[in-house]
């Protein structure tokens, strides 16, 4: 009886030279890392029926109880943008937000007033991607966790100055540029993006080629 023998060698295994670095998946906006310690710390709300803009993942919110006789009292959590440290309450996330909307002409995810978005409340440990600039990346890679950081909320983006430091960890940074953020026209009129893209009036899209800071909340 014979047999037949398979040979392997696994040292052949290779790849295309220059693109295995650990820089080169890049983060996406208003995701969370997995962790099974924290999954079930995520939260649903709504948007405040009162705001005038959109919401998607990785803004900073305040979360306040349904208002009898204006929204149901199956409703957990109302949302609005968070404008202080006073008031911060958590992040907005993507992650099984299955009822937000997009389309051709904006591409990201949006939830409008009344509309449904999940989030996670400061203190429950989660590791959410947020925006950042460049300059904010560079000066956080190879500091430590625990820096001195703010939240610019008007831009909704992360920050090195401000007022009222976070009490965050800072657990991972893209300092490359290889990550997906939020580019959103909140103008009067269409913006051309850089890759050609035409972004009309109150729609987003992803930039790929942006700066993303992980935090631990």
């Amino acid at each position: 009886m014979t047999t037949a023998s398979i040979s392997i060698n696994p040292a052949i295994v290779t790849n295309a030279a220059g693109t295995f670095y650990t820089s080169s998946e890049g983060y996406v906006q208003g995701t969370v890392l997995n962790d099974p310690a924290v999954r079930y710390q995520l939260a649903a709300g709504i948007v405040s029926p009162s705001a005038s803009a959109p919401m998607w993942g990785g803004m900073a919110i305040t979360e306040s109880l349904p208002t009898a006789g204006t929204e149901a009292s199956s409703v957990t959590s109302v949302l609005a943008l968070a404008t202080a440290l006073a008031n911060l309450t958590g992040w907005t996330v993507f992650d099984q937000s299955s009822a937000m909307i997009s389309s051709a002409q904006s591409p990201v995810p949006l939830s409008g007033a009344g509309g449904a978005i999940n989030f996670y409340r400061t203190g429950s440990r989660a590791r959410i991607a947020v925006a950042c600039s460049s300059a904010v990346a560079a000066s956080l890679a190879g500091g430590v966790v625990n820096p001195t950081v703010y939240w610019d909320y008007t831009n909704q983006v992360l920050a090195t100055s401000g007022t009222g430091a976070l009490a965050v960890k800072v657990v991972a940074v893209d300092k490359v540029g290889n990550s997906q953020i939020v580019n959103y026209n909140s103008g009067g009129s269409n913006e051309t993006l850089s890759s050609g893209f035409i972004l009309i009036p109150g729609a987003a899209a992803w930039t790929y080629n942006g700066y993303i800071a992980v935090i631990e909340i």
